[in-house]
């Protein structure tokens, strides 16, 4: 980049051109028109002359003033001359040369009216006098006499001798102005109206390989290329001035030239100034400002500049997004008082009064400042930005916009997570002790001295955890690591262990280990090694005694509940079996005495066989339940899975129910249009379900009112749902109707074992599907049994008694 110091050279160089291109142009002109001038004047002034001396004697009596010397004394004094010439009128004041012109020019013209009048040499004196006036005085002999003329020059006389000062002026500033452009470094050239060369300065005879400017004057060697020479005619031609960045070989390597020519009187004038490297220097510092551009576009951090007068020359892309400002107003570069303006009207900065002289203050104060600054600006919707700003060496001034409303937020989350967690663990009631890995103590609660007997002031020493164990007033009896699989104390426990595992170099450490110690104080405690970031170990200490003693009690009170189970499980199965080989005899007993070949029977007879085959029916099917169940329970219950068919196998269910239907006045309606025909299930399972869910929906349907059956297919389940519209169930009793051996006859024509809703759960949850109960008191009660289409999908509820999802999705 460009330093300060270049800059004001290329400057003083630019400057010093341009002055010198305009002093050859008025020079050039005014040397042809003082030319022109002189040559007019000169035939003049010959004219005038010749008639004045033709009309002497006229001349005496007009404007002009004689001082005749006939001999010693006075002259004779004849004429006058005009009133604004100057001189005085009185012959005796005329006389007195020293009083109305200047006393150098009195005593040369004193001293030449002597040699007059003694020697006869004549003499022409031009007398300056105020204001500008003019006066020739001029001697000679006519005869005997010395005639001294004094003549105000006015007219033709005047203007030559005006015009041959300026045209001595104009040569010496020509001359210098030569002088100048040879001794500068860049070629300038003149041509004539026909476009040829006329004068060249050094520059120009080196850039073109010349020996001196005289040879390229006579060679007309051109600096130049012909197109870029037709171009600068042909654009003079047009404007009279021709400015523009032209390329040509100077010392075998092309180079760009800055070229302005101009046209005058006598044909143009032109210079070239070398700017290769300029154009390199300035083409660098885009690609420079490019590249920078680029980058600080991609930050997230908003960048504006401003420059001395305040005005935006250059942001990137997160100021915009920051402050939502539209691309038009970027462009229009506000200044930086405007800007605070748009964004104070926006809503954007806050327009309370203090603020803004505040932030105008602070931000002008900025642009005269001498080091970077900084301030933090709080927006009307709660951000908060950090504002640098830092002056430029040319005037202005950078400014960087960081928004740091999120970590202000982090870190008052930060101090008030920390401020909570220093309070929550110093009211714990478990023991926490953090260690860095130096072994210094960095963090512990109140319950960490307490339970080893420390001081708290000595623990707020940062004291090592070596030192620890001496100061204990309570002791470690015994650990037991979750490393000992045995159960047995573990070789390294206690504190030994707590300071290796603090210390150790192990960086790959990551699981948490924990294990379980006897204190002195008979205490039990559960501790955790915990490994945390930057090689730090927590400590933690949960008092389990009394969790310790209550697992005890319960691994007791369990032994004997499964002991107890045990020992019903073997009491219902032995009972079972027991009881199934009786009630074989007894059904068979009743059913050879009704037999015709065992003889008649009366009518009390035949009733008491009736009721002897209704029970021991009952009692058999209470028999078989149990037994199921049992089965169920031990695992070894297998289904035997086929394609059912739904309408025979609900018919079948309805069967065996439909006389204690008939027997109650209840109708039984079934409904089988959206079942489909099969699907895969366990046929006799399926109709144990479906029969107890008849039968517990007849002993709880009033008198006169139907149980429906319906049965519907899903996408992946079909659904059987028996309806009765009895009494229905409490909400609170509704999970407990499950449960084995529970009977609620309030509502029911008789009492059960408490078996069938329980035997259809189990059988129901054997095919992988779902069972629920919709009821409410007074409204009726429907079991709704829902199978899956594909026995290996199981079925879950989703909170909807219609829909269910496949457990594996």
């Amino acid at each position: 980049m460009l330093g300060p110091a270049d800059i004001l050279y290329l400057a003083l160089v630019a400057m010093l051109i341009g002055a010198s291109m305009l002093s050859a142009v008025f020079l050039i002109r005014q040397r042809a028109a003082t030319a022109t001038e002189n040559d007019m004047l000169r035939a003049s002034l010959a004219e005038s002359r010749a008639e004045a001396e033709a009309r002497t004697m006229l001349l005496t009596a007009g404007e002009e003033r004689l001082l005749v010397y006939s001999g010693p004394g006075a002259p004779e004094i004849l004429g006058a001359l005009p009133g604004p010439a100057g001189a005085p009128v009185e012959e005796k004041r005329f006389l007195s040369f020293g009083d109305w012109m200047a006393a150098d020019v009195a005593l040369r013209l004193q001293t030449a009216i002597t040699a007059l009048r003694h020697d006869a040499e004549p003499f022409s004196i031009e007398i300056d006098l105020p204001h500008g006036r003019l006066i020739e005085a001029s001697g000679k002999t006519i005869g005997g006499l010395a005639v001294v003329r004094f003549v105000a020059l006015e007219g033709l006389r005047e203007r030559a001798r005006e015009a041959e000062i300026a045209s001595a002026d104009a040569l010496a500033m020509i001359e210098t102005m030569q002088n100048l452009f040879n001794a500068a470094p860049i070629p300038v050239w003149l041509r004539d109206r026909n476009g040829r060369l006329g004068w060249v300065n050094n520059a120009y005879a080196a850039s073109v390989d010349a020996k001196e400017a005289a040879d390229t004057l006579e060679r007309q060697v051109e600096f130049l290329s012909e197109q870029d020479r037709l171009t600068i005619a042909a654009r003079l031609s047009e404007q009279a001035v021709f400015s523009d960045k032209l390329s040509t070989v100077v010392a075998a390597d092309r180079r760009n030239f800055a070229v302005v020519e101009a046209t005058g009187p006598l044909g143009s004038a032109g210079l070239a100034i070398d700017v290769s490297e300029t154009e390199q220097v300035r083409m660098e510092l885009r690609q420079t400002i490019n590249s920078q551009s680029e980058t600080l576009d991609q930050l997230t951090t908003a960048v504006a500049r401003f420059d001395d007068k305040t005005r935006l020359t250059y942001h990137n892309a997160a100021f915009q997004r920051l402050f939502d400002l539209t691309n038009s107003y970027l462009e229009s570069e506000p200044d930086h008082l405007a800007l605070l303006d748009h964004l104070r009207t926006r809503g954007i900065l806050p327009v309370e009064k203090l603020f803004r002289s505040e932030i105008q203050d602070q931000d002008l104060a900025a642009y005269r400042a001498t080091e970077p600054t900084e301030t933090m600006w709080h927006l009307a919707d709660a951000r908060t930005l950090r504002v640098i700003a830092t002056p430029q060496p040319q005037g202005g001034a950078t400014w960087i916009f960081e928004d740091i409303t999120e970590k202000l937020d982090l870190e008052s989350q930060v101090k008030a997570t920390v401020q909570l967690q220093r309070e929550t663990i110093d009211y714990l009631s478990e023991a926490v002790a953090v260690f860095g890995s130096d072994g210094r103590l960095r963090l512990s609660n109140p319950s960490f001295a307490e339970l080893f007997g420390l001081k708290p002031d000595y623990l707020l020493s940062r004291p090592r955890i070596h030192t620890l164990s001496d100061l204990a007033s309570v002791a470690i009896r015994r650990t037991i690591s979750s490393a000992d699989t045995d159960g047995t104390a573990s070789a390294v426990g206690g504190w030994p262990l707590f300071c290796q595992s603090v210390t150790a170099f192990d960086e790959t450490r990551r699981d948490t280990e924990t294990g379980e110690m006897i204190l002195s104080s008979g205490r039990t405690i559960a501790f955790a090694i915990v490994p945390l970031p930057n090689g730090q170990t927590m400590l933690t200490f949960s008092d389990i005694s009394d969790a310790r003693q209550a697992e005890r009690m319960l691994r007791e009170k369990n032994e004997a509940l499964e002991q107890a189970n045990q020992i019903k499980n073997d009491f219902v199965q032995h009972v079972n079996y027991e009881l199934r080989s009786p009630l074989t005899n007894i059904i068979g007993f009743s059913a050879l005495l009704r037999s015709t070949e065992t003889g008649p029977l009366n009518e009390r007879q035949s009733e008491y066989l009736d009721y002897i085959a209704v029970s021991t029916s009952s009692l058999l099917t209470i028999v078989n339940d149990i037994l199921d169940l049992a089965t169920v329970d031990a695992g070894i219950m297998e289904l035997d899975l086929s394609e059912v068919d739904i309408v025979s196998t609900v018919e079948h269910a309805a069967d065996g129910i439909r006389e204690r239907l008939e027997e109650a006045e209840v109708t039984l309606r079934i409904d089988l249009a959206k079942a489909g025909e099969t699907f895969m299930a366990d046929s006799h399972r399926l109709t144990q379900i479906l029969f107890n869910l008849l039968s517990n929906a007849a002993n709880f349907a009033p008198a006169g009112t139907a149980v429906d059956v319906v049965a519907t297919r899903g996408p992946r389940a079909i659904s059987f749902a028996v309806t009765d519209r009895g009494p229905g169930i409490p909400a609170d009793q509704i999970d407990r109707v499950f449960e084995r051996f529970e009977s609620n006859p309030a509502g029911g024509r008789h009492s059960g074992a408490g078996l069938g809703l329980s035997i259809v759960k189990s059988f129901v949850e054997l095919h992988r599907g779902t069972i629920c109960i919709q009821s409410a008191p007074d409204e009726g009660t429907t079991v709704i049994c829902d199978f899956p289409l594909d026995p290996a999908a199981p079925l879950r509820h989703d909170g909807d008694d219609q829909a269910f999802e496949d457990a594996a999705e």
